[in-house]
């Protein structure tokens, strides 16, 4: 359990702080996470909510939370002008995928990012640990061991204007305060890229009288005015776009009535509507920067402090709660003294390609939604569901199957070596899931699995796996090498690695496999199917931020990959 004193400043209550603090608890870290605002996050903002994301709120137990509240994606529908009630086409931007027992989340789902807060304060308080809202991070120093800030408790009301100073020290602190935040302004870290004056838009939530929340509303081009009105999860509620050249951002911004107006001019003329309460408006001006490291010393961000982008291909609020997934477990296990702080090192080294490959793409959806039909952007816009992306550069993760195709495949003379392509270059998104399962790929699920143990239960391996300990999977045609595997494990620190056997079906237990965790039947193959073993290859082991850490033989493979994790000792 994490001590009583925090070892860790999380500055910052949205989705990126929460996350954080959820990993670093179960890891075993205690934390503080304050928030400086005492009013709820309003507006619909960053409520595409990602396959992958998913998949995370899963490990930590919120996602059924998440799911009944969320809505599908809603079929599109574009009207003509200018009486704006014939629908002129229909599209899907999110066509539905059938989960597999490899990806149980294939689908977008839409959950607006207060209700999002809501579940992940709600179950990072089930672990003892609450937000505190309306304390402010006012300044900091750090140095070699620790850093000290200087607070502000204006209260959680924010009655006490003048707040209360408090000086704490941490071992550790994390910016997830924002674009505007103050952590990556004090502490120095660059934010190079661009301000797009000409893409602008006015983005809202408004409700609205006799529009049918079956569909996504559009009438117009965003290549000269659009106007759309996008269905929530809180009925006659909807999250609008308007966008084009024709548009006075700033006096609809500023001005209801005049937005009111709007609405009702570029919706056609007989279409009826009454636009009722607008809860928000903002001009948005979309912002394409990203820092160049995520660390300084002592100081790391996540999140929109971190980079920021259009809003176009809904990647923000699920890039930044990955940055806090792949950052909470090495903090950990650094701070336990069970890795070198070099594995820190580790977070730039792999968010940075994968923040860099985002704002590339969804750059490229802003420009072409000025340029083309709301239907054509959407559909050039793959790869978005952020399931194939990877880390298969990084320096922590080891493949020996692949060196040994790699070795196989040198072997081979195809001619002039000065006109090969380079095969090493990065490709941070993964183009697709498809193809041979690599390490640092995402982990894939599978479902029936068997406790031998509890012959009735059965499991899936998302169930198992945990944000708070690397899992060695033993696949059927590793059993030999089980007892040099187990003996391997057992020179690593305690309680952070569990060892899991995965049998074929029918087949019976060998003594040997005494001293791992589980054994589990793969009643349907889908384990061995999905994580593509064979003979020589079949032991994989699965980080605690469900990416594929390490894929190889046996016990030698198995201390080679855990030197990079953990100190020795």
């Amino acid at each position: 359990m994490p001590s009583a004193t925090p070892h860790v400043l999380i500055v910052g209550g949205g989705p990126s702080g929460l996350v954080c603090a959820l990993s670093l608890i179960n890891n075993g870290v205690s934390v503080r996470i304050i928030e400086k605002s005492t009013e709820p996050r309003l507006g619909q903002r960053g409520a595409g909510i990602m396959p992958r994301t998913l998949e995370i709120f899963n490990s930590f137990g919120c996602v059924d939370d998440v799911l009944k509240r969320a809505i599908p994606p809603p079929l599109t529908r574009r009207y003509e002008l200018p009486k704006g009630t014939h629908p002129i086409g229909e599209f899907d931007m999110s066509p539905h995928i059938e989960p597999t027992p490899s990806c149980p989340y294939n689908n977008i789902v839409l959950l607006g990012q207060s209700h999002v807060e809501g579940i992940l304060r709600d179950t990072l308080a089930k672990l003892q640990c609450q937000v505190e809202i309306g304390t402010e991070l006012v300044s900091f120093e750090q140095n070699e061991t620790g850093v000290n800030v200087h607070l502000l408790r204006h209260g959680s009301d924010g009655s006490n204007v003048e707040g209360v100073p408090e000086h704490g020290s941490f071992d550790w602190m994390i910016g997830a305060d924002g674009a505007r935040g103050i952590v990556r302004k004090m502490s120095g870290f660059s934010f190079l890229g661009e301000t797009r004056t000409i893409e602008n838009h006015v983005v809202g939530d408004v409700y609205v009288e006799g529009l049918s929340q079956k569909y996504w509303h559009m009438w117009g081009d965003a290549s000269s005015m659009l106007v759309s009105f996008r269905p929530t999860e809180t009925p006659g509620l909807f999250s609008f776009v308007i966008a084009g050249h024709k548009v006075n951002h700033s006096l609809l911004s500023s001005n209801e009535e005049v937005l009111r107006k709007c609405f009702a001019e570029n919706t056609g003329s007989k279409t009826g509507l009454k636009f009722k309460e607008i809860p928000w408006v903002n001009h948005y001006i979309p912002n394409i920067r990203m820092v160049e490291t995520f660390q300084k010393g002592r100081v790391f961000l996540a999140g929109d402090s971190a980079h920021v982008h259009s809003f176009t291909g809904g990647q923000g609020i699920n890039t930044g709660v990955q940055d806090a997934y792949n950052l909470g477990w090495k903090l950990a296990l650094v701070q336990r003294g069970l890795a070198s702080s070099s594995l820190l090192r580790t977070y730039s080294e792999e968010r940075i390609p994968v923040i860099r490959e985002m704002l590339d793409r969804t750059t490229r959806i802003l420009k072409r939604t000025f340029t083309e039909k709301a239907s054509e952007s959407w559909n050039k816009a793959n790869g978005l569901l952020q399931l194939g992306i990877n880390y298969r550069w990084s320096s922590v993760v080891l493949d020996e199957r692949k060196r040994a195709e790699d070795a196989e495949f040198s072997d081979f003379d195809f001619g002039d070596e000065e006109e090969e392509e380079p095969c090493s270059a990065i490709d941070a998104y993964g183009g697709s899931t498809e193809g041979t399962l690599r390490a640092g790929d995402r982990a894939p699920d599978a479902t029936a699995l068997v406790d031998i143990s509890k012959r009735a239960v059965t499991y899936r391996l998302f169930n198992i796996f945990s944000p708070g300990h690397h899992t060695v999977l033993i696949f059927s045609r590793a059993l030999d090498r089980c007892p040099a595997i187990v003996r391997a494990l057992k020179e690593l620190p305690p309680d952070v690695v569990r060892s899991v056997v995965l049998l074929r079906r029918g087949q019976g237990i060998p003594a040997y496999c005494q001293g791992v965790t589980s054994v589990f039947e793969d009643r349907d193959g889908h384990a061995h199917d999905a994580y593509a073993i064979t003979d020589e290859w079949a032991v994989v082991v699965i980080r605690p931020d469900a990416v594929v850490g390490a894929i190889v033989g046996g016990a030698e493979g198995l201390r080679s990959y855990f030197s990079k994790i953990f100190m020795r000792r």
